[in-house]
């Protein structure tokens, strides 16, 4: 991984940490590129089972975007956001990765 990388994500996930809002339990994210090869970050929000199912989802959406892109630009971190929600029992809670 290269140095610019590595201080990239460390700078992104200091700032998703210290505005995380109550309702996410836990994510996980990657740099990547996009279908056009652009560069992009993957973030797994984790949220509990109950959460999953509500009817606030939509809303929790909304402002869960609005967190990691505001964190983006506070870095000034410059990729394509593609975001996706996972329950908590759908999640190995030591490593982060869909069960």
């Amino acid at each position: 991984m290269k140095e610019r990388e590595r201080a990239e994500k460390e700078r992104l996930e200091f700032q998703l940490r210290k505005d995380q809002p109550e309702f996410v339990k836990n994510f996980h994210f990657e740099f990547d590129e996009d279908l056009d090869g652009d560069p992009a970050v993957r973030v797994w929000v984790i949220v509990g089972d109950g959460e999953a199912e509500s009817e606030d989802l939509p809303e929790h959406w909304k402002a869960t975007r609005s967190w990691i892109s505001t964190a983006l630009s506070e870095t000034q971190i410059e990729r394509w956001l593609h975001m996706s929600f996972r329950a908590e029992s759908e999640v190995d809670p030591v490593t982060l990765q869909v069960l």
